[in-house]
């Protein structure tokens, strides 16, 4: 135990500065697991810029993503010798974010490692699910489908944007400039809070370095809103920028063993920036009854969907896909989650509650580990996904 021990120390020490040591170590993992809704390998950086980009849209536009680039499809090590150099990790950096401002839109801010196993160098990218209803590349839209990235259907394009625009906090019959300006505010904030409030439950990777590329991500939104002229005629520019920040001293900050106090800290008051600019702002602002209106259209459709996951949950567990219906399980949570942070208590007394407990639950189930138990956390997981099914029915019901 005490050689082993010895040996590990050995290799981490091994990783240098430039290369992410927590990923250098989940690496071997995450290469056995295989490719997935949340995980895709690349052999080589892609000459064709299209190929990545089309990967990096797809993830934005569905779900919280990885892609390892100098990964076989096969999950065989590659390794990138461009990445060997300074010069050659500064131009990957460059290529990425010329794909990711000039190639997607709208334009995504991942986070971009290296890591490092058995001397070969790895670019890692960490795509957050982004804050737009669809992300596009080349004009061509596109989203994740188990281990595919493929164009959206026109149908999917139009439900992907119908479940946004529900958490508009503006009447869409009449919208302006300041309006649209709040809306946007309104949906980076939210999702900061809902991942803030997940921070203990996404503690291990993958989850932990993805809440932390969504931080990332928030972090560049707040900035692009915080430049507009509407934020510095309404004193905002101040507050992003102080919020967008302290996302990115969270986002940034360098992992190691015993840290977590001095990290929470940091998480805690990147929370309770972006409250405290939601009460100011956000809250004041009665929902429109359009919205309204909105919202007593998706919650039933939320819970059609989730009842219909549910019916097919057995036949997708033969088929192998019981992480896509993790995925789908956890995307109608987060829908769930986004609509319980406003307030529409009018529609149903205690609601929000109701909405945001059974919503948390929804999306953490991505997060939940299967073992080999002869199926009993699969079996755990669905009927979790059954009960929670019945009390959003429930909601439902007194909404008709």
């Amino acid at each position: 135990m005490k050689i082993n021990n010895i040996k590990r120390e050995k290799v981490i020490m091994k990783v240098p500065e430039w290369a992410d040591a927590q990923l250098s170590k989940d690496l071997p993992n995450l290469r056995a697991k295989g490719e997935s809704q949340d995980l895709e390998y690349i052999e080589t950086f892609p000459q064709n810029v299209r190929e990545l980009a089309k990967e990096i849209a797809a993830f934005a536009s569905s779900n919280q993503g990885i892609i390892l680039i100098g990964v076989s499809d096969s999950g065989d090590l590659i390794g990138l010798s461009d990445a060997s150099t300074s010069e050659g990790r500064d131009e990957l950096l460059r290529r990425i974010e010329g794909i990711c401002r000039g190639t997607i839109k709208p334009a995504l801010t991942p986070s971009v490692k290296f890591a490092i196993e058995s001397e070969k160098n790895i670019l890692v990218l960490i795509v957050p699910r982004g804050n737009q209803p669809i992300y596009y590349c080349n004009n061509i839209p596109y989203l994740r489908h188990i281990t595919e990235s493929r164009p959206a259907e026109p149908h999917e394009v139009i439900e992907s944007i119908r479940s946004w625009s529900m958490t508009e906090s503006y009447d869409i019959d009449k919208p302006t400039p300041l309006g649209i300006f709040l809306s946007n505010l309104a949906r980076i904030l939210v999702d900061v809070l809902i991942y803030g409030d997940e921070v203990d439950d996404r503690s291990m990777n993958p989850w932990l370095d993805m809440w932390r590329a969504q931080f990332h991500q928030a972090a560049f939104d707040l900035r692009e809103l915080g430049s507009q002229d509407i934020a510095s005629k309404n004193n905002l520019s101040r507050d992003l920028f102080e919020l967008a920040d302290a996302l990115d001293n969270v986002s940034s900050f360098h992992l190691y063993m015993g840290c977590w106090p001095e990290f929470s800290a940091l998480i805690n008051r990147a929370i309770e920036l972006a409250k405290i600019i939601k009460i100011r702002n956000i809250d004041p602002i009665p929902i429109s009854e359009a919205s309204l209106n909105e919202v007593r259209q998706t919650i039933p459709s939320e819970s059609r969907k989730l009842r219909n996951l549910v019916d097919r949950a057995e036949d997708m567990v033969r088929k192998g896909r019981l992480e896509e219906f993790q995925t789908l399980t956890s995307n109608i949570g987060l829908t769930l989650l986004r609509t319980s942070y406003y307030n529409i208590e009018s529609l149903q007394v205690g609601i929000n509650d109701k909405l945001r407990t059974i919503g948390k639950n929804l999306h953490l189930i991505e997060t939940i580990r299967i073992y080999l138990d002869g199926g009993q956390s699969i079996r755990a997981i669905i009927e979790r996904v059954t009960k929670l099914a019945s009390e959003l029915e429930e909601i439902t019901t007194l909404l008709e």
